[in-house]
């Protein structure tokens, strides 16, 4: 093929599609409530295997990168597994 009719989605990096996940998708996904969600000393946040924090994606609403809520639950898992957990 022509390199300059190559497309784009061939390339050898392609763009990671990113979905977000609104509260019931998370809620589902990790089992936990609302309030255990929001509260900061339920569920340590930030950095290092702790909760994601949410993104903004409108003037009322929020998500979580789906990326995030799986690498956490991956984290937990493994710690679990190590007796971490």
């Amino acid at each position: 093929m022509n390199p300059t009719t190559q497309s784009s989605t061939t390339s050898t990096h392609p763009a990671r599609q990113q979905r977000i996940l609104r509260l019931p998708e998370v809620k589902a996904k990790i089992g936990f409530g609302r309030s255990t969600i929001y509260a900061p000393f339920y569920i340590k946040r930030g950095a290092n295997g702790e909760f994601p924090r949410s993104i903004s994606i409108g003037a009322r609403a929020v998500g979580w990168l789906e990326s995030d809520i799986d690498q956490w639950i991956e984290t937990r898992r493994i710690g679990a597994a190590y007796g971490r957990g």
